[in-house]
């Protein structure tokens, strides 16, 4: 189909859909007539009405009428009535009708001419565009209404009404159909305000609420919206909510309340709703908010919300005035805020400025409401506030302002406060008296004074000037406070700071001043007076200079009398007091000089007071720790009569300190005892020899330190001490101390005995140390054993597999036993293997018999089945701590013993022992098997013999033929091959004489010449004629070295070869002087008498 063509097909289809399109755009209802309908009346004309789902809202529509009449002027005051039914309307039911709407046919100030009025499409002049009338359908609506309009007007004082009702005209004859949703939102939507909280509480039932009947749950993921908003929200506005205002709350469905928190500095008027958010609820992506606000889930009337408070006043000033006789009265005077009604003005007092009215001391003194009078002829507010009697003192005035809800601002401002000094307390005395100061040192003014007359609870400050004394009226600027007491109190320590000194060192004057404060009728708050009439006095001289430190001239050690004597210049001052410290540290680390009163230093004398000495210098002991050992650094510092105390401490020979060493502990030693070569000695016992005695002193000695050797048996190297020899002093080495020694000789007729080495040390801070070494003893004699287990072999016992081996020796000695040890000796005197010998080990399961090492007993186990079977030896040996030593020896055996199938006891250790038994000889006898095949052999041979001379003699006897040359010899040699001859027999060579012999002998001399190389074996050859029997000697000893070859193979019927020849080659293949013996014969004479029997017609016959 073309193009053309479709396009044809189509076209009607096009015009159809083009009517169709149109048609839809004609309203159902005619909305204009050709010519009014009863114009006469006014009545309206084209009525129309539409209902919008969304907003579930009808709107009806109408047209004023377009032709003038008589009637028309009376638009100005027509008014028309919108008419709603179920049914249409007519003038038998409109009374029935439900009248929606009213409104004005026309308004007289726009449409000021009356043809104005009429309707603007009928193009006689008229400018009135139509009415419209927005009609909210109910909720829960599902049904059809109809609507018309009536109208009315005033004619002359009377209405007249008209009720034409034409159909399409000014009523419908097609209903309009209104469906709308049911309602489904909270109930009884409350709210209220607290001022103290500055919150709004909601308060609602639920819809879904269990509590109210046929209601569901509510549908998931439903959410309560909350809404706020200035103005009223309702059905008419409730789009603009949704698409304008933002919910100040979204919550659980399931609530019932909420707290909305008031934003500070608020104040209006607020109107609140509620609806239900459903997510959702008709499809994907459909969410359902009714905007309806049907339920009374809006509110109506607003809240007001009102958080914040009045302005204070701009303008407040007070005054006072006193008498003599102690009356006084306070005017308080200031203008209303501009602005605020039904407000009124609270006003306090206090002691001292306060910024809020709930500041401690703040005391509420009267209200003073609103006064309109005043505020509108511009007058002032005032308070008089009485006095009480000796009130006296500064008081602080503030006007807070209170507006009608009882808001107000609790700070204060500048312009809403003012103070002024208030005197009811003219006839008492306003300071203290007898006031009086000494220095009393330590840097102290002691103040004292006498309290007050006529207050109570007054408190007492206390001042002071330097140099001059001062007035009221520089007080403030030339005076030093110090402090203050309570009432009751009357005395004070002023204590000088450090940062106080003398420029010069001198004493300083100062003028003390003690002022009084009191309360004086004022509920808080008090009245300092100044006036300085008697409550100072002065000048004090005043001390604070520290002396200087003092000067040590002495300070060592004295370890022996426990204490470090200080020895130090005497500063001769009058009563001063002395103190020394010790650091254990080094104080002088960071800088060369400390204070006392850092980490580190400890007072250990104090209170030193020389009094009136006067002597040159002061010595004291300070104690020192017994066995204290170690560097300190001590100071001296002192304190005048002021108590001014020099806590300097400077490093140096000629400060106030020292480094002393604090030495309360005798010298200690290492000791060390080495034999003549030089080697460390440690065994406890001393065998005869020269030994050294070498200690390393653990400090510096005064003097040599001297020793005694000797023993408790007579030995005494020394006879009453000797001094012992240095042999280094270590000074350059802070980690090691002096050294020393000293040689003694043990010999060999000294007794076993202990040993005393004592020596004697002081060292520099007079310790005196002796030390006695008691770990030597000396030994000359060996220690003594004897071996329990096991029991020796020679005894007849032996050990088995299974069996344990108990090993048990003792070993004595005089002075003391060092060790028992043991050691195997395996396979002992070699009768069943190479003996071996195991290293030696320490005995185990040792006992001290007298608990001092001189008596042992060990007592051990082994299993016997870690030996082989056979004889070993167990060694065990003692030795002493001087190193003598005393072996012993036991021999035992260990075997394997288990019953045969016999029944008898076999033990393996005592088979290896027995001698090898004599083989045994057998002599079988002649009619023993083996020689019973010999003699079968020797019958079958002589047989076999026989048989060969037979056949031997018939071919000698026979006569010779001629043979032809070719292959015919063949078939008639059979017989000379078969008994081995290739020819007709050489009897010379068979006996050996003739040429044969001559040809014989030339062959052995040639074959003897070892120059002669050897023929290899054809193995196609013929074999020549060799007779078995003896010729000569030596023939027959090669054929019996053959013969011998095939005897020791088939004398015991072992010989398996089926062709004796094979054999015979076999063996000349072995035997090297048989074969070329041999072939010798191949060259015999008789060969050439024969020439048609020659040797290559049988290499051919084999080739073949």
């Amino acid at each position: 189909m073309g193009a053309n063509t479709l396009n044809r097909s189509l076209q009607p289809k096009a015009v159809i859909m083009v009517l169709l399109m149109m048609l839809m755009l004609v309203p159902l209802t005619p909305v204009s007539t050709a010519a009014d309908t009863n114009p006469s009346n006014l009545q309206a004309q084209h009525i129309a009405a539409t209902f919008d789902p969304v907003s579930e809202t009808t709107t009806i529509t109408w047209q004023n009428i377009d032709t003038y009449n008589g009637n028309v002027p009376y638009y100005h005051s027509a008014t028309y009535f919108v008419h709603r039914f179920t049914e249409p309307i007519t003038q038998s039911n409109i009374d029935s009708a439900q009248v929606v709407d009213s409104v004005a046919a026309c308004q007289a100030n726009v449409y000021v001419q009356y043809a104005w009025c009429l309707s603007s499409a009928g193009g006689n002049g008229g400018q009135h565009p139509g009415h419209s009338v927005s009609y909210l359908v109910a909720a829960g609506t599902n049904s059809t209404f109809y609507y018309a309009v009536t109208i009315e007007w005033d004619e002359d004082g009377t209405t007249v009404s008209h009720e034409e009702l034409d159909p399409d005209v000014s009523t419908l004859t097609i209903g309009v159909e209104e469906t709308t949703s049911s309602i489904e939102t909270p109930l009884y939507f409350q709210a209220s305000y607290s001022l103290a909280d500055s919150e709004t509480t909601l308060t609602w039932i639920n819809y879904h609420s269990p509590l109210l009947p046929n209601t569901n749950p509510a549908l998931p993921n439903t959410t309560i919206l909350i809404w706020r908003s200035t103005t009223e929200i309702s059905r008419s506005n409730g789009g603009q909510v949704y698409n304008q205002l933002t919910p100040i709350a979204n919550i659980s469905s399931e609530l019932e309340s909420y707290v909305h928190a008031v934003p500070p500095n608020t104040n209006e008027e607020a109107y609140y709703a509620i609806t239900y958010f459903v997510p959702n609820k008709t499809g994907p992506g459909e969410d359902f908010v009714d905007l309806r606000f049907l339920s009374n889930n809006a509110l109506s009337q607003p809240i007001l919300e009102d958080n914040r408070p009045p302005t204070h006043v701009n303008v407040f000033s007070v005054s006072t005035t006193s008498d003599e006789q102690g009356f006084g009265e306070t005017e308080l005077t200031w203008f209303g805020v501009p602005g605020e009604f039904g407000e009124r003005y609270d006003l306090y007092v206090s002691g001292v400025p306060f910024s809020s009215i709930y500041n401690t001391g703040v005391t509420f003194l009267a209200s003073v409401y609103e006064n309109q009078t005043l505020e509108d002829s511009n007058a002032p507010y005032k308070y008089t506030r009485q006095l009480p009697v000796g009130t006296l003192g500064w008081a602080y005035y503030c006007v807070v302002t209170v507006d009608a809800i009882g808001l107000f601002n609790e700070l204060t401002s500048g312009g809403s406060c003012d103070a002024i000094q208030e005197d009811a307390f003219s006839n008492w005395q306003k300071e203290p008296t007898n006031v009086q100061a000494e220095f009393i040192g330590d840097r102290t003014i002691r103040v004292t004074w006498t309290d007050q007359l006529g207050v109570e609870g007054e408190r007492y400050h206390i001042y002071s000037s330097n140099g001059v004394p001062t007035n009221s009226q520089q007080f403030a600027t030339q005076t030093t406070y110090h402090g203050f007491v309570n009432d009751n109190t009357q005395v004070y320590d002023i204590v000088i700071g450090p940062d106080v000194v003398s420029e010069t060192g001198a004493v300083l004057n100062w003028y003390i001043y003690v002022t009084s404060e009191a309360q004086y009728i004022h509920t808080n708050g008090s009245f300092e007076y100044i006036g300085l009439d008697q409550n100072y006095d002065g000048p004090v001289e005043i001390d604070i200079t520290s002396p200087t430190w003092p000067q040590i001239v002495t300070a060592e050690s004295r370890g022996d009398l426990g204490f470090v004597a200080m020895e130090w210049g005497n500063m001769q001052e009058l009563n001063e007091v002395y103190q020394i410290w010790r650091h254990n540290g080094n104080p002088f680390e960071d800088s060369s000089i400390s204070v006392a009163d850092e980490d580190g230093w400890e007072l250990v004398l104090d209170d030193i007071n020389v009094g009136l000495q006067s002597s040159s210098t002061i010595i004291r002991n300070v104690p020192i720790p017994s066995g204290s050992e170690q560097d300190a650094y001590y100071a001296i510092t002192v304190c005048d009569q002021y108590q001014n105390c020099n806590q300097e401490i400077i490093d140096g020979m000629t400060s106030n300190t020292r480094l002393i060493r604090e030495d309360a502990r005798a010298p200690t030693i290492q000791m060390e005892l080495v034999d003549e070569d030089g080697i460390p000695y440690t065994s406890p016992s001393l065998v005869p020899g020269l030994y050294t005695v070498k200690i390393e002193s653990s400090e510096y000695l005064k003097t040599t330190p001297s020793i005694e050797v000797f023993s408790s048996e007579g030995y005494n190297e020394t006879a009453g001490g000797a001094l012992m020899t240095q042999t280094a002093d270590n000074q350059l080495n802070p980690e090691k101390g002096p050294e020393y020694s000293f040689e003694f000789r043990i010999s060999g007729t000294e007794k076993a005995s202990d040993l005393f080495i004592r020596m004697t040390l002081i060292d520099l801070a007079d310790n005196q140390g002796v030390i006695t070494n008691t770990s030597f003893k000396i030994d000359a004699q060996t220690p003594t054993i004897a071996v329990y287990a096991p029991s020796p072999s020679a005894e007849g016992s032996k050990y088995l597999y299974g069996n344990k081996i108990n090993l048990m020796f003792a070993a004595e000695d005089d002075v003391q036993i060092a060790d028992l040890q043991y050691r195997f000796t395996f396979n002992h005197g070699g009768l069943t293997g190479s003996p071996s010998t195991s290293p030696w080990a320490n005995a185990e399961g040792i006992t001290d018999v007298d608990g001092d090492g001189t008596s042992l007993v060990s007592d051990m186990e082994f299993s016997a089945g870690t030996f082989d079977a056979g004889q070993h030896a167990i060694t065990v040996r003692a030795l002493d701590t001087a190193g003598n030593q005393k072996t012993a020896q036991v021999v035992f055996v260990v075997d394997f013993c288990r019953n045969n199938l016999e029944g008898e006891t076999v033990c393996t250790f005592e088979e290896d022992l027995k001698p090898e038994p004599e083989p045994e000889v057998i002599t079988p006898s002649m009619s023993e098997p083996p020689y019973v095949l010999v003699w079968i052999a020797v019958a079958v041979n002589v047989v076999i013999f026989i048989a060969a001379l037979l056949v031997v003699q018939v071919s000698l006897s026979g006569p010779k033929r001629k043979k032809k040359s070719g292959d015919d010899d063949e078939d008639d040699d059979w017989m000379s091959e078969f008994i081995g001859t290739t020819q007709d027999l050489d009897m010379d060579d068979i006996t050996g004489t003739g040429s044969a012999a001559e040809g014989k002998k030339e062959e052995e001399s040639k074959s003897g010449s070892a120059s002669e190389p050897e023929e290899e074996d054809d193995p196609f050859a013929v074999n020549t004629v060799q007779r078995k029997t003896r010729r000569k000697k030596k023939a027959e000893e090669e054929e019996d070295d053959d013969d011998d070859d095939d005897d020791d193979l088939s004398w015991a019927g072992l010989d398996d070869d089926d062709d004796d020849d094979d054999d015979d080659d076999d063996d000349d293949d072995d035997d090297e002087e048989v074969t070329p013996r041999k072939r010798p014969t191949r060259k015999r004479p008789a060969r050439k008498a024969a020439p048609t029997r020659k040797r290559p017609v049988r290499r051919k016959k084999s080739d073949d």
